[in-house]
């Protein structure tokens, strides 16, 4: 018999439609975040999808417990990545999005991989090769064209702002530590365990801020659709994708669902086409090409 890899392409289907399923998910993203602000606080948005995410995983903690690190050590690292990741990623992400259009954010976003490898980089001091600096010139060009890029106003589509664009790129660079940090405490406990203790520690950080406005918020003015926006962030994003994601991982690797990520800022580019009539034009698509293409190279140093 041969030794070659046997998997049928049946077998790897329903992992590839689970991953594009998790990048659909957050490429909606600053779509979603987009119509619950209309109706809610945007640091609001942001410190509820870390509370109720973890609360709809609590079932899960004595499951985790005993994977909790006892070294100090290794406590703090997963308490960084979960404050960086969980707690100031969100609710900059929202305080971003809700002052930029969601083309800029869904871009900005899209260099996440670029600035992870930089703070991986200088943790570590482990410097790549040239060809990842060339890759992360292009992506952080693409970036650069977005902020020094003002579309002209209309009155369908969501204006962009400096002080947004901004926002956006600091809660990227908040994610990159919280993704760095969640991978080293992933190599200690596993994947699952650091998300939920990650949840956890950024719940913590965010309750006594969140927890008090999000009782006094009048919820009974709020939309249908902000309301049903908020539960999408919540459960979908925070929860149903990462399930998705892991899972595809698990069946057939990195190797094979890395790539599907590219996919992630075109879902967020045709939604904000289609739901907020942002238009595309020349920069726009510029910078989505030199982001994108940066990206690619950078992965493949």
């Amino acid at each position: 018999m041969s030794n070659c890899d046997t998997r049928s392409p049946a077998s790897a289907f329903l992992p590839a439609l689970a991953a594009i399923g998790a990048v659909i998910i957050w490429g909606a993203s600053p779509a979603a975040t987009a119509i619950a602000a209309r109706d809610v606080p945007p640091d609001l948005i942001g410190g509820l999808r870390t509370i109720l995410g973890a609360l709809f995983l609590t079932p899960l903690a004595g499951r985790f417990w005993s994977a909790l690190p006892r070294d100090l050590s290794a406590r703090i690292e997963l308490l960084v990545g979960g404050v960086a990741g969980f707690a100031a990623y969100p609710v900059l992400l929202s305080i971003g999005v809700a002052n930029t259009s969601v083309m800029h954010a869904s871009l900005i976003l899209a260099s996440a991989p670029v600035f992870t490898g930089l703070v991986s980089f200088i943790i570590t001091r482990s410097w790549p090769r040239s060809i990842w600096w060339i890759g992360a010139a292009m992506a952080i060009t693409g970036v650069g064209i977005l902020l020094l890029y003002r579309g002209a106003p209309t009155a369908s589509a969501a204006s962009s702002s400096i002080a947004g664009d901004f926002t956006v790129l600091l809660s990227v660079l908040f994610a990159s530590v919280g993704y760095v940090f969640g991978g080293r405490s992933s190599g200690r406990i596993g994947q699952w365990p650091t998300t939920f203790w990650s949840l956890v520690a950024g719940s913590l950080v965010l309750l006594p801020f969140i927890g008090p406005r999000a009782i006094a918020w009048n919820w009974t003015e709020v939309s249908h659709s902000s309301v049903l926006a908020l539960l999408f962030l919540v459960l979908l994003v925070t929860v149903v994708g990462y399930v998705l994601w892991f899972w595809a991982l698990g069946k057939v690797g990195a190797g094979k669902v890395a790539p599907l990520q590219f996919g992630q800022p075109v879902v967020g580019v045709l939604l904000a086409a289609v739901l907020f009539a942002e238009p595309l034009t020349f920069p726009i698509a510029l910078s989505a090409g030199l982001t994108i293409l940066g990206v690619w190279v950078a992965r493949r140093a």
